[in-house]
């Protein structure tokens, strides 16, 4: 194993500065690759990320936010729900605003489609989950994201209203 593969992410980061610092001709091939990087999207990795990222959150963690709370008063468990499903979702909901900001809507499309997806696939909440005490969570921020994305110019595609039959409204 070399000290690259060791390193973390954030440690590659800093080597990808640093680097990029000290030999200024590189910047050019490394955006270059960023950007390719960036314009891959994969719809069904990303509805599954998200899935599981929402189905497998720990429900003590509603324990400790939900109930009464000196200082803050009484948070409903749906409410604390509803704030730990946020957290999983938001770095899902910030790359569509990279990618977007980027002007990468097509990727960003592909992207927010995944996150739909995702979320169409936790709509029916099962015991034992958080998303149990949250149960209009998945419609509530599907519909928030098709505001923002036409918002942000982003066009969704079309074949998403026959994926999320029970969402067609939404969409439309």
């Amino acid at each position: 194993m070399s000290a690259l593969d060791a390193l973390s992410a954030a440690e590659k980061a800093t080597v990808l500065d640093e680097l990029l610092t000290a030999r200024p001709e590189l910047r050019e091939p490394a955006e270059a690759y960023a950007a390719r990087l960036m314009k891959r999207a994969d719809r069904s990795a990303v509805a599954d990320d998200v899935a599981g990222a929402l189905r497998y959150l720990a429900i003590d963690e509603l324990n400790a936010r939900a109930g009464y709370r000196p200082g803050f008063g009484y948070v409903d468990p749906s409410e604390a729900a509803d704030e730990i499903l946020d957290e999983a979702l938001q770095p899902f909901l910030d790359d569509v605003q990279r990618r977007a900001g980027l002007g990468m809507g097509h990727t960003a499309a592909e992207v927010a489609a995944g996150i739909l997806l995702g979320l169409y696939n936790c709509r029916d909440a099962s015991s034992e989950t958080l998303l149990e005490y949250a149960p209009d969570y998945a419609a509530e921020r599907a519909s928030a994201l098709v505001s923002d994305c036409a918002k942000l110019g982003i066009v969704l595609p079309a074949e998403l209203v026959d994926l999320l039959p029970r969402w067609s409204g939404l969409l439309t």
